[in-house]
């Protein structure tokens, strides 16, 4: 581990213990590495952390405390296992640290409402470097379809607040209506119109932060623009697509801003129908489609749904 990334590392170890007590965790140098003492009275724990040439070390001081106890628990370490780390726990998380020249710094890009009926379509994208990422893991970020509403929207604020840069774009039905057919006119599909928003949102993030050289999509067709456009728009840069890309704590922070997004949207468009519209494309859907033109006409439906669904020929 470069000395960079051990100093960032001990700074999130200093973070999590400093949660656990009142009193100022203090931290100095050591051979080879640097040494916490957590004190909480009457105990108190040493934590010796070393960055030698076979990765990372700790050893623990202190009796066996409660203390102790709470602070192995914080590192998600249990007490058997309390020798050594993960090699490099700065690329737990990260899909691309095996690419060629990867540097550690890198953005991700996902999407949702793409097969919700009613609802925006929201792409997102997310710029990380090692010690966020490593933030974004402890603090559970993942795949936001693993997650409920409520977290989402805590973790989208953090991400927000934390994230090297961050984008999200929102194409409300109404719009989505009218660029979808656009893009039909051209003999173009859903696929293109995914396409575009990545681009534009990715672009949006690599303006901020031109010095990232990396990207990563959550793969969804074999074949689009995605690579090429922005490869050539930003030269140096290094785009790779794969499928369940949300195991990469980019993608996965910019899958939580896109459904933060789409669930903020799904409540404005409720308020407007006066009662709850259901998520997905399913029969329920379809149901409430049907309400909405009930109480308020067919061409109110073009503010609230994706036209182009085969639920709409239900209606």
């Amino acid at each position: 581990m470069t000395p960079y990334d051990f100093d960032q590392y001990v700074s999130l170890v200093k973070e999590k213990l400093q949660l656990l007590t009142d009193e100022p965790v203090e931290q100095k140098a050591i051979n080879y590495g640097q040494q916490l003492k957590v004190k909480q009275a009457p105990s108190s724990v040493t934590l010796s952390l070393y960055n030698g040439k076979k990765g990372l070390k700790t050893v623990w001081g202190g009796k066996e405390t409660p203390l102790l106890h709470a602070c192995r628990a914080a590192l998600d370490e249990a007490p058997e296992e309390a020798g050594a780390l993960p090699e490099n726990p700065f690329h737990q998380g990260c899909l691309l640290k095996e690419k060629p020249g990867f540097d550690g710094l890198w953005c991700g890009s996902d999407e949702s409402g793409k097969g919700d009926y009613f609802g925006p379509l929201v792409v997102a994208a997310v710029c990380v470097d090692t010690a966020t990422a490593a933030k974004f893991a402890s603090w559970g970020v993942c795949d936001s379809k693993a997650l409920t509403d409520d977290k989402i929207h805590q973790l989208a604020a953090k991400i927000r607040e934390t994230a090297r840069a961050h984008t999200t774009l929102v194409l409300k039905p109404q719009f989505y209506n009218q660029r979808y057919q656009q893009l039909k006119d051209q003999k173009m599909n859903l696929n293109h119109l995914l396409a575009s928003g990545h681009i534009h949102a990715l672009g949006k993030v690599l303006q901020q932060v031109p010095e990232c050289h990396f990207a990563l999509v959550d793969q969804f067709t074999r074949h689009n623009r995605i690579t090429g456009t922005l490869e050539q728009a930003f030269p140096g840069l290094q785009v790779y697509q794969q499928p369940r890309a949300e195991a990469d704590m980019a993608v996965a922070a910019a899958s939580i801003l896109a459904r933060d997004a789409f669930v903020a949207v799904m409540d404005q468009l409720t308020e407007q129908a006066g009662f709850p519209l259901p998520k997905g494309g399913g029969a329920q859907a379809t149901a409430a489609a049907r309400r909405i033109v009930e109480k308020q006409g067919k061409d109110a439906l073009v503010r609230f749904v994706k036209l182009h669904f085969a639920n709409s020929r239900k209606v």
